[in-house]
């Protein structure tokens, strides 16, 4: 137990000293919280202008009026900000009123190449004759893959309803009130049967939650395939196992790299602890206020995270104990690394049916639980047997994985030259 107990301290203490542990703790928070508000700041600065040329063939003056005045911004408290979402794009629209019987695409083509070339930033919106009795309006554009053009379809339906109901003698008032936007208040059903407000905080703090393990999972992983490459290659660790077991130093570096972990996530939940109570206040002043964390959620997150780890790092000693080089570690690391990428690939499955016997079924593998389950714990808080069952499969599942790692890590530490083949790690798992 000494000899894992020095292992350990090493592993720790080296890393921690490193350069790149310090710039990592301060900078993986600084990098998660840019992520998370730079889509809002980009919103609320907006991405610039698009004029579009509206062709109207309609016949009717105000739609456009009424096209133009659904894009614009207008305060929170005005009857016409319903539906108006802060946009990435803001169109500006030019009204070009053409007859019926013109033919439309010679009138773009007219002016798309007015000048003698084509002017990629002409976008067109066609208003056909009979937009009031189905027919489609049209868009047309280089670019078509504007998520804000979802914001001019809107503008362009509630525009065409508005007119319909005028037409069929409504006043303005009715209308607004026909048409206003009704939106859907969500709440979580507690344990009791009550009710209370969710907000999509659940996604947000499942997403979080699911996002941090992923990263981290992974990142502690190759650690630990990178450091056992790294003994290989300098060949301290011919030296060493003439005194440690290969299992006792196997162990002694998946303890030391989980404390690094450990260790760095609690000065970030520290440092969000100790930034949160300060912040509270002023959030509160201004009417906002900030997600609550239950701890048992946050206890089940530790578990499920040093779970995960000391599985995860396991398989990726194992390669790191067959390869002998970083660019054969990158080939060999795939099956290892498409374990951890899957529970991202089917996070919004589970997701929208988290009680349902995939989802169950999959938060039981133990490769998916450390990501699946707590994403079940977030959204809805399973049964505790099923978090406990997911937690003992695990562990047998860790046991198995090392008694299988330090076979293959006896003979591969030592090993130099080609990869081994299944057959070869067949014979090495037999030897005594």
């Amino acid at each position: 137990m000494k000899k894992v107990w020095a292992i350990i301290k090493r592993e720790y203490i080296v890393r921690v000293r490193t350069r790149a542990f310090v710039i990592s703790t301060i900078a993986s928070p600084l990098l998660l919280l840019a992520l998370a508000l730079l889509p809002g700041l980009l919103a609320a600065r907006g991405g610039g202008e698009r004029h579009v040329t509206v062709l109207d063939q309609s016949g009717d003056p105000q739609l456009f009026d009424l096209i133009k005045n659904r894009l614009e911004p207008h305060d929170a408290g005005s009857d016409e900000a319903g539906d108006n979402q802060p946009q990435l794009t803001r169109y500006v629209l030019e009204r070009r009123i053409v007859q019926a019987d013109e033919d439309i695409q010679k009138v773009i083509n007219n002016d798309y190449t007015a000048g003698g070339k084509a002017d990629q930033d002409k976008a067109y919106l066609i208003l056909p004759a009979g937009i009031f009795d189905g027919a489609k309006p049209e868009y047309r554009s280089k670019n078509t893959s504007d998520f804000g053009i979802r914001s001019l379809e809107s503008a362009i339906s509630q525009a065409v309803t508005a007119r319909k109901l005028e037409r069929a003698g409504l006043t303005g008032d009715k209308i607004k009130d026909f048409t206003r936007r009704v939106e859907l208040d969500t709440k979580k059903l507690t344990a009791e049967g009550g009710a209370q407000d969710d907000g999509g905080m659940g996604f947000i703090i499942a997403f979080v939650m699911l996002f941090f393990m992923y990263m981290t999972v992974l990142f502690y992983g190759l650690f630990m395939m990178r450091g056992v490459i790294e003994e290989k290659q300098s060949r301290i660790v011919e030296i060493v196992v003439s005194s440690v077991k290969p299992f006792e130093m196997m162990m002694g570096k998946l303890i030391g790299i989980g404390l690094v972990a450990l260790t760095q996530i609690g000065i970030w939940v520290t440092s969000v602890a100790l930034l949160s109570t300060i912040g509270l206040s002023i959030f509160a002043a201004r009417g906002v206020s900030l997600p609550h964390i239950p701890m048992s959620m946050l206890i089940f997150f530790v578990l499920f995270f040093v779970l995960g780890y000391f599985l995860f790092a396991t398989l990726y000693a194992i390669v790191g104990a067959t390869v002998g080089s970083e660019e054969e570690a990158q080939q060999a690391q795939f099956p290892v690394t498409i374990l951890v990428v899957i529970p991202m690939m089917i996070f919004t499955t589970v997701m929208a049916n988290p009680n349902g016997p995939l989802a169950v079924t999959l938060s039981m593998i133990p490769f998916f639980a450390p990501t699946l389950m707590m994403l079940r714990i977030a959204v809805i808080n399973p049964p505790l047997w099923q978090v406990l069952l997911s937690m003992a499969i695990m562990v047998v599942t860790i046991v198995g994985a090392v008694w299988l790692a330090a076979k293959i890590y006896r003979v591969g530490i030592l090993m130099y030259g080609k990869r081994p083949s299944l057959a070869e790690l067949g014979r090495w798992l037999r030897y005594s």
